[in-house]
């Protein structure tokens, strides 16, 4: 990453004499600058009393508490919470949080999470929602490989949900998930099943599309949804 987006990526663009765009970006640990220096390129603005993405077209997009707060409605009888067996209360880390949607609504449901995400931008993202939201969840701009190599035993599960190919009927994602696919960094997904696999104590939870196929490992066990699934693999010393 060149120098001048490395800087954009470490900076909230918005009215510098507003103390609440001052405690965000102090909160974010980033530095705030007036929009007028804001770049043609992807990066944050504060507006509206939110942090908001901008788009190199000029387009803006913001993250909604909503999603997760209708989530949170029967969330205990949901799949997700059965695949990371969340009632036990485990420590997760979501290691491909994205907009941390998931990681979000496990903290709110009591979990202790560790959200990781690759892209400046989308990390910002996440860690304001959860500041806006009050949700109690640890969010790290990292490379998650590199992260967990560092952290082995630290955690009881270990999520991984990372972008899904483009739909076979060629239906559209939702807006936010359009949004990052043109800035989430691709990975291999088998390779870090393999060292989450070290790293959790208990299982690690990878989630895909209901009937999409996988080229990963046969998983121990399988919770399904409505349109997606759950494959769960036990930890290498379980």
């Amino acid at each position: 990453m060149a120098t001048s987006e490395a800087a954009i990526a470490r900076t909230v663009f918005g009215a510098v004499n507003d103390p609440r765009a001052r405690t965000l970006a102090s909160q974010l640990d980033a530095e705030l600058r007036p929009c007028s220096q804001a770049p043609a390129s992807w990066h944050v603005v504060y507006k509206l009393d939110e942090l908001q993405l901008v788009a190199p077209d000029g387009a803006l997009f913001k993250l909604e508490e909503d999603e997760i707060e209708q989530r949170l409605v029967g969330f205990s009888r949901s799949a997700l919470v059965k695949a990371c067996a969340a009632q036990r209360k485990p420590r997760i880390l979501d290691a491909l949080s994205g907009w941390g949607t998931d990681g979000l609504a496990l903290a709110a449901f009591g979990c202790k999470v560790v959200c990781c995400e690759l892209h400046p931008l989308v990390a910002m993202m996440n860690h304001a929602r959860a500041l806006r939201m009050n949700v109690d969840v640890d969010c790290k701009h990292v490379d998650a490989m590199d992260y967990m190599r560092a952290c082995e035993g630290e955690f009881d599960v270990v999520y991984l949900d990372a972008m899904f190919p483009a739909h076979p009927k060629g239906a559209l994602p939702m807006k936010s998930m359009q949004v990052l696919a043109q800035l989430a960094v691709t990975c291999d997904l088998e390779m870090m099943l393999a060292q989450a696999r070290q790293v959790a104590t208990d299982r690690v939870v990878v989630k895909q599309r209901r009937k999409y196929g996988t080229n990963l490992p046969k998983p121990s066990w399988t919770i399904e949804g409505k349109t997606i699934r759950f494959d769960v693999y036990q930890a290498a010393a379980n």
